[in-house]
């Protein structure tokens, strides 16, 4: 059984910047809560067929994952698929649309599936809630990176991670 979190958000910079910037995974750590340090010597768009690691901390679990690149179609759609240290696979889908107001419409398709029971009930009880509230500070997040047009400090995200 697949777990899905859809998120959505207009980011006012044109496709092409917000494309490079997020599908750069040397980035995440810049935006997303739950990416704590990648390993990888590419610093620009991470291309089919390639792999790198990334340290994660996700719903309160930390996580080792490595990820492999399986869509980079430019600008409109990258997907990337990894595995988890505790045996748990995701999917990552980023679409990339023109917005009405000229800007960007950033859409995030997180997909995983956990490998035991316990795993799932504690995806039931605690584990979505959180992944949801990380995975809505993300797209917050990098839509204020973008719009400083530089590295912006983190977003305080403890009001989202403290519920359980």
């Amino acid at each position: 059984m697949s777990t899905h979190i859809y998120n959505a958000i207009e980011i006012q910079v044109p496709i092409q910047q917000v494309f490079d910037y997020a599908c750069a995974p040397a980035h995440w750590p810049d935006w997303h809560p739950s990416s704590l340090k990648l390993y990888t010597s590419n610093a620009g768009i991470a291309e089919v067929g390639s792999s790198f690691e990334e340290d994660v901390r996700a719903g309160g679990r930390t996580g080792h994952l490595i990820w492999t690149v399986t869509e980079c179609d430019d600008t409109r759609r990258w997907t990337g698929r990894a595995k988890v240290d505790n045996g748990a696979s995701l999917t990552v889908t980023y679409q990339f649309s023109a917005s009405a107001s000229g800007g960007t419409l950033f859409e995030r398709h997180l997909h995983y599936v956990l490998p035991n029971l316990v795993l799932k009930i504690l995806n039931v009880l605690v584990l979505r809630r959180r992944i949801t509230a990380e995975s809505a500070l993300s797209l917050q997040r990098l839509q204020t990176v973008l719009h400083a047009g530089s590295r912006a400090a983190p977003v305080d995200d403890k009001p989202l991670l403290a519920s359980a």
